[in-house]
């Protein structure tokens, strides 16, 4: 039987992959996806690659407005809210350090959109190669970017701050990423913040339905994963075997999720990589809320920790966030502060994905500037879940964005 040819295989459903998927679609590539309903986060903020692409898909039908959220530590609860300035909220809760903190959170504001802007400037993020490394270091001398830095310990910029500012801080950061403070530079600082203040907002189910949309009117093949018999790799790419003796043929093969097994093919070259953050979901809280919380918030303590509160046919749930070694316990006592008296269940929705070797420094190079997608030959990595987890849906941007250039490079040039 002729195999059906596929310029690219695309196996996993993370936001990176299927935001690529539809962007090489849009621009000619016949498109094969094998999907695996990975779980998707739906604390979602937008970013300029973000509002690129959809511009760029033809639709705005996943803006919203500002999605409000709240900050809560031990000493502080701060409301990111256009209505309420934030002058004052943090006026109210650090008294003379406000202006201390106020002046940190605008200058991340400003180097994470210069530093967005610049990643556009050049194509994308860095993604290896002499080449590629000249051609942005050179764009960051030209425009002053002070790499070094930017790529220092983002603890080092909380320094100096009172114990409740500092600890609210802490919080924020942690909250945002959903990793330990010690693992941020001040570049992911300054992207986690200015992708936090964009004045328009970014809904995770609309942003999916658009992808989904999106794909199947420029003509991508979706199939599940567990349809999938064999993947073998040959000198011109993969072959895959489906049910009844059916075959493909694809140029390019991406992973969208990575440590997903594949039928008939051994182990795939490591890549190092954060762990990803935990997801847990609680039953029905209708009736359990304060009237004074906002549908996203930040709590804090020794875990990162946030909920998004989402109506479901069931009813209010809370979507929790936290590290990869929060455990319900650890979880449930650190939502003490906003479910004070509440009655729930919590469940787990952590992603069932293979080992891979991870790098547990505190003394991290922000990956934003050493991120090579390309694991070997015909294989690239589009799963921000695992290569930037701490910058989440405004890492999966880049990331699509960066593995649409190193394919098709018609799509966006590189810097000249």
């Amino acid at each position: 039987m002729t195999p059906s040819h596929f310029d690219i295989a695309i196996v996993g459903d993370s936001l990176a992959a299927r935001m690529a998927a539809a962007l090489l679609a849009k621009h000619g590539k016949r498109l094969l996806l094998l999907s695996t309903a990975m779980h998707r986060d739906s604390w979602v903020h937008s970013s300029l690659f973000t509002e690129r692409l959809l511009r760029a898909l033809g639709a705005r039908d996943a803006h919203t407005s500002f999605q409000p959220f709240q900050v809560l530590s031990s000493r502080a609860r701060v409301t990111i809210h256009p209505d309420f300035p934030l002058t004052v909220e943090l006026l109210r809760e650090f008294g003379s350090a406000a202006s201390q903190v106020e002046a940190l959170l605008d200058g991340f504001e400003r180097d994470g959109t210069f530093l967005e802007e610049l990643l556009w400037k050049h194509g994308g993020l860095p993604s290896g190669g002499m080449r590629e490394t000249v051609a942005w270091r050179w764009l960051c001398l030209r425009h002053k970017l002070p790499l070094a830095q930017l790529t220092r310990p983002l603890t080092e910029r909380l320094h100096g701050f009172p114990d409740a500012a500092a600890e609210w801080l802490c919080d924020l950061f942690q909250g945002l990423s959903l990793q330990p403070l010690a693992t941020l530079t001040v570049a992911d600082g300054a992207f986690l913040w200015a992708h936090a203040c964009r004045p328009g907002g970014v809904a995770g189910e609309e942003l999916d339905e658009l992808l989904n949309k999106r794909f199947e009117q420029f003509h991508g093949t979706e199939i599940q994963i567990d349809a999938l018999d064999k993947l073998e790799h040959s000198q011109k790419g993969w072959i895959g075997s489906l049910p009844g003796g059916r075959r493909f043929q694809a140029g390019q093969l991406v992973l969208g999720e990575l440590g997903q097994p594949l039928p008939g093919h051994g182990p795939l070259p490591s890549h190092r990589a954060l762990p990803p953050a935990g997801h847990f979901a609680t039953s029905k809280i209708d009736g359990q809320l304060s009237a004074l919380l906002e549908r996203r918030v930040i709590v804090g303590g020794p875990l990162p920790v946030r909920m998004a509160i989402v109506s479901t046919s069931k009813g209010l749930i809370g979507e929790v966030g936290s590290s990869a070694v929060a455990d319900e316990s650890g979880v449930r006592r650190q939502l003490e502060p906003i479910l004070p008296f509440a009655s729930y269940s919590l469940d787990s929705r952590m992603n069932n994905q293979g080992p891979l070797e991870t790098e547990n420094r505190t003394d991290r190079v922000s990956l934003v500037f050493n991120c090579p997608l390309q694991l070997g030959n015909h294989l690239w990595c589009a799963d921000e879940t695992r290569l930037l987890p701490q910058l989440g849906s405004g890492g999966a941007a880049l990331l699509a964005w960066t593995l649409a250039r190193e394919i098709d490079p018609t799509i966006i040039p590189h810097v000249g």
